[in-house]
């Protein structure tokens, strides 16, 4: 399935009202080249063990496939593929990275902008069993 729409920041209406919110999603991020959209978490994992280079990445619905959590950017380091959140804020109509409720938190206007800035920008890693913390640039973007 391929739309050709072109999507800009303020448009208004961009895509045609037969196309369900999925089909908007799959429109705007469909080629870039690490977005995996439905690869579940299992395959995702697998797809970055396969890459075997630190800072490959990708971004994946949400399992939790909410409207405050759409989507999860999973990352590689160290033999080790994090899981993180991507919340969606409405109030602003921005991104974040991980758990609600964290000080000096991170807003992004979109995806692109958050994964350029962690190109260039460590991002936090915390191992969810030793809380042991790691940093690492996204600089391998993946694709099932």
């Amino acid at each position: 399935m391929t739309y050709k729409y072109k999507v800009t920041k303020h448009s208004t209406n961009v895509l045609p009202p037969p196309l369900n919110t999925y089909e908007y999603i799959f429109c705007i991020f469909q080629d870039k080249e690490w977005f995996a959209g439905d690869c579940s978490r299992k395959p995702a994992e697998e797809l970055l063990m396969r890459i075997n280079k630190d800072g490959a990445f990708l971004i994946r619905h949400s399992s939790a496939q909410s409207t405050r959590q759409p989507f999860t950017l999973a990352v590689l380091y160290q033999q080790k593929v994090y899981n993180i959140p991507i919340r969606y804020l409405e109030d602003t109509h921005c991104y974040a990275l991980g758990k609600e409720g964290k000080k000096n938190e991170e807003i992004f206007t979109s995806l692109d902008e958050m994964i350029s800035h962690h190109k260039s920008n460590q991002l936090l890693l915390i191992d969810s069993k030793s809380q042991a913390k790691h940093t690492v640039h996204l600089t391998h973007p993946v694709r099932p």
